[in-house]
Order: C-alpha cells, then sequence, then structure tokens
C-alpha cells in the first residue's frame, strides 16, 4: 500500500460519498448477515436503503449486543472508515464496534485517529492482517470460556467485519489472498467499495481519451498491483473458498462546472500517471488535458466506473 495525499483524500470525499449511495443495499446486506434481523434498526438517514427491521433506535434483544469487530484496510486518513462507522451505527443501535485502521503509512493513521479517536491503528502490511486479526479477536475473549476465537460469533468472539474503498487497485495478488485467507479462517464478511474498473465514459468524447485511459491502466498495474482486474481476481479467490460474493457499482458521476475543482485535480493525476507509464505520450497527455480544461468551463461530464464486492465468508469451512 502506498499513501495518498491527504489533501486528495479530503477532496474526493463528497465525491465518494456520493457514489456510495450506490453502495448501500451492499452494507445492509452486511448487517442483516453480522446480527439478526430483529436486532437490526431501520436506518434513519436521508440516504438509508429500507431494511426489514426495528425502528430506529430500537434496542436489541438480550443476547444481540455481541461486540463487532470492524478492520478497516488501507485506512489513509479515515475518511471511509468514518463514512462505514456512521452508517453501521444508525443500523445497528446498541452494538458494540470496535474500530482498528490499518495502513502502511503512519502519518497517515495519525491524521485517521484523529479523525476517529476511538478507533486503534496499527501500520502494519497487508501481509501482517491474519496475525492481527488473531491477536485482536483472542483479546478481545480472553478469560471467556471456549475455544479459541473463530469471529463467528462462538464463545462471546466478536463477529469480523474487513472493510476498504479505493484499495483493491494498489494490492498485489498475494495481498488479495491474504484478505480472502482472512476472511474465510475466521468466518468473517468483507465489504470492499470503490474499486476502479477502467472504465471511464466523457461526454464529449475526444479522440485520445482511450489510448490515455490504456495507458492509466497499465500504470495501475505496476510493480504488481492488480488494478482494475483486482475486484474480480478477489471475488474469484474468495469463491474458491465457498465464500458467497454479491457485487455492485458505485460510479462517480461528475459534471463540469459544478464538479470543476474536483475534475482539474482528478484529470491532472490521471494525465500525469498515464503519461509516468508511457513517457511517448506526454505530448498528447499535455494536448489532451488542455482541451479537457478548456470544457470545464462550458460543460463536460465524466462517469468513472467502479465496482463493489460483499464476500460473506460466515458459511465457510476453516482451514
Amino acid at each position: 500500500m502506498t499513501a495518498a495525499d491527504a489533501d486528495w483524500l479530503d477532496l474526493r470525499v463528497p465525491v465518494d460519498d456520493a457514489a456510495k449511495q450506490q453502495s448501500l443495499h451492499l452494507l445492509d446486506h452486511a448487517v442483516r448477515v453480522l446480527a439478526p434481523a430483529s436486532a437490526v434498526a431501520a436506518p434513519a438517514s436521508a440516504d438509508a436503503a429500507p431494511t426489514d427491521a426495528l425502528s430506529p433506535g430500537a434496542a436489541p434483544p438480550d443476547g444481540d449486543h455481541e461486540p463487532l469487530l470492524v478492520i478497516d484496510i488501507g485506512a489513509g486518513t479515515g475518511n471511509s472508515a468514518q463514512w462505514f462507522d456512521d452508517r453501521l451505527r444508525e443500523r445497528m443501535p446498541g452494538r458494540e464496534l470496535d474500530w482498528v485502521l490499518i495502513d502502511a503509512d503512519q502519518a497517515s493513521l495519525d491524521q485517521a485517529v484523529r479523525t476517529m479517536p476511538k478507533a486503534s491503528a496499527i501500520c502494519a502490511q497487508i501481509s501482517e492482517l491474519p496475525a492481527i486479526t488473531a491477536d485482536l479477536l483472542n483479546t478481545a475473549v480472553a478469560g471467556t470460556a471456549g475455544s479459541p476465537a473463530s469471529g463467528n460469533g462462538e464463545s462471546g468472539a466478536p463477529r469480523l467485519l474487513l472493510t476498504c474503498s479505493a484499495v483493491l487497485d494498489v494490492l498485489t495478488r498475494s495481498d488479495l489472498e491474504t484478505i480472502s485467507d482472512t476472511l474465510v479462517r475466521f468466518r468473517g464478511i468483507g465489504l470492499f467499495l470503490l474499486s476502479i474498473t477502467g472504465g471511464w465514459t466523457l461526454d464529449p468524447a475526444h479522440p485520445h481519451d482511450t489510448i490515455l485511459n490504456d495507458a492509466f491502466t497499465a500504470h495501475q498495474h505496476r510493480d504488481g498491483r492488480l488494478g482494475c482486474d483486482a475486484p474480480e481476481a478477489l471475488a474469484r479467490l474468495a469463491a474458491d473458498r465457498e465464500a458467497t460474493i454479491t457485487s455492485g457499482q458505485s460510479p462517480w458521476l461528475l459534471h463540469a462546472p459544478h464538479d470543476h475543482e474536483f475534475l482539474t485535480r482528478f484529470l491532472s493525476e490521471r494525465i500525469d500517471a498515464a503519461i509516468g507509464a508511457s513517457p511517448h505520450l506526454a505530448q498528447t497527455g499535455r494536448d489532451w488535458l488542455s482541451a479537457r480544461r478548456s470544457r470545464l468551463r462550458t460543460g463536460l461530464s465524466v462517469r468513472v466506473d467502479h465496482a463493489d464486492l460483499l464476500i460473506d465468508a460466515s458459511g465457510t469451512h476453516r482451514p
């Protein structure tokens, strides 16, 4: 994992949040798996999707206060985890949510714990995820009767939810195998949102849209990263372990001049990445960017496709 600029992460918050409106059905699905239907409250916010649930704020029945361990992978500055936390608490009132933020960049985590002061932060690589998860689950049930924590609610153990947003594309196949193995080993749920798929559509079109997008896609595959192939690869890995996969889409839908500031930064960074992968396209990229910037004043629509994944390994057999 590599750290993204904090100002870029902040700039994309409203754009990401708008896109994740289309991810709420997966979040609701995850909540129904993680708790009995009678323990789930109907979300009270305007962005909420309907669920078969109690009224907002209703107390769950005795025994349904089982704590939930939530690990956000590639947490960055904490914006994604905060989004998940707000919406989980709306849907699971009274449920103890124990948040752990994992990232390889300590500076980002320092900011993340200011965003979510009750969360724990661990600076670590994805390869350390299984050991970290085991330690957290076993610590949570220390002193209770029964077998070591499996993450499936046995012996008072917390249930396990892994989350991330816009992270899978920077991971390697080994990283994805580690995530899949962790979910299966601890019978957890994974909710992974806003993973790029390689598709974008600009209106009006430009002759160089495709070649520059191809160069950007090549950049996303550098150093063994799976880029836009990551969502499908993770789904296959988990399905091979008998996990249940549910997918969705959460595209960015951007329009200038309304999204002028965001599009200015987004298009510039896309071209920088494309040129980094294909230096021979430097002049083509600069000309394209100049033409696109001129459209930001007169009108430009951009759709950037993303895939969402819900992985339910709660019914799998432990290895």
